[in-house]
């Protein structure tokens, strides 16, 4: 017997490498999906005996060596790129478990897990059994334990905003249950009447308010008759003629004269009201370039007889 406890206590420790190479031919190597629920947490969870019974006699690093040399290329390219400027050897076991669920977790928030489990319901294809597991895995998902009665009130709050009018406002809420799970639902109430006040803030300082643009529109009306009246008013002082027309003796110009197709009663002769025969002229062609003198010879003559 002595003998025997004698050999076996000079036996050399088993090769850890050799252990590891055994142990890594059972495990199966790791791929993130995060779209499919394919986590590092879940995957760790399927082995999480084999390192902790039968990777006991492992020492620290080498438990490290073999968890990294079962993640796939691009999942330890990103692990060391991450630790860097350190090196995996430096981090326990632990910490590297901690680190790797960090890293490869799901991308899905609390609120998104718990708002699909209220959301599940049965397909017309599948059975009951598999419906059942789905059910528990969501619920455990859920984390009922960790919920309170404050944070399910807010949740349910949330939910029911469903209207596009409230997306913003939506958003601002998630984002205040993600940063305090400890906010009740008078906080968030009162948010989101704060958003509200600031959004009607902001539309009345951005658009002015119906008065303000009759105002603007009504001076610009004012101004713009006030131009569109000038040239009027000053072509209408600067028609007036110097003597009264001698066809009719209105204040017009003689070549304004409605009466210069009117036949008089008096005398018969077409181009003048009754009463003007003896001021009424036969009008002679208007001559460009003519001599002057007889222009104006002709109009003082007239004027005299109008006098």
């Amino acid at each position: 017997f002595m003998e025997r406890f004698s050999r076996s206590a000079t036996q050399p420790p088993p090769n850890p490498e050799q252990i590891i190479d055994s142990l890594a031919g059972n495990i199966k190597d790791f791929r993130y999906d995060a779209d499919n629920s394919v986590t590092f947490a879940a995957w760790y969870s399927r082995y999480d005996d084999l390192f902790a019974q039968d990777a006991a006699r492992l020492q620290d690093d080498a438990k490290v060596r073999l968890l990294l040399r079962k993640l796939g290329l691009p999942e330890h390219e990103r692990y060391v790129s991450f630790i860097l400027p350190a090196v995996p050897k430096d981090f326990s076991f632990a910490d590297t478990v901690d680190t790797l669920k960090s890293l490869f977790g799901a991308k899905e928030s609390v609120v998104s897990r718990r708002y699909r489990c209220l959301q599940i319901s049965k397909q017309p294809t599948e059975d009951h059994v598999s419906y059942a597991c789905r059910v528990n895995k969501l619920c455990v998902e859920f984390d009922l334990g960790k919920l309170t009665q404050d944070e399910f009130k807010c949740l349910v709050y949330v939910c029911g905003l469903k209207s596009g009018s409230d997306a913003e406002i939506r958003t601002r809420l998630l984002s205040k249950i993600e940063e305090n799970t400890n906010v009740t639902l008078q906080q968030l109430s009162d948010e989101c009447q704060r958003l509200l006040n600031l959004q009607h803030d902001n539309a009345m300082i951005e658009t002015p308010s119906t008065s303000d643009v009759n105002k603007v529109e009504q001076r610009f009306e004012r101004n713009r008759r006030d131009r569109d009246q000038q040239p009027y008013a000053a072509g209408k002082s600067k028609s007036k003629p110097p003597r009264p027309c001698w066809f009719c003796g209105a204040d017009h110009y003689v070549r304004d004269c409605t009466f210069r197709n009117h036949k008089c009663a008096d005398c018969g002769v077409t181009g003048h009201r009754e009463g003007y025969c003896s001021s009424a002229k036969p009008l002679k062609p208007f001559k460009r370039g003519g001599p002057r003198d007889s222009v104006s010879s002709n109009v003082v003559v007239i004027n005299e007889c109008t006098v």
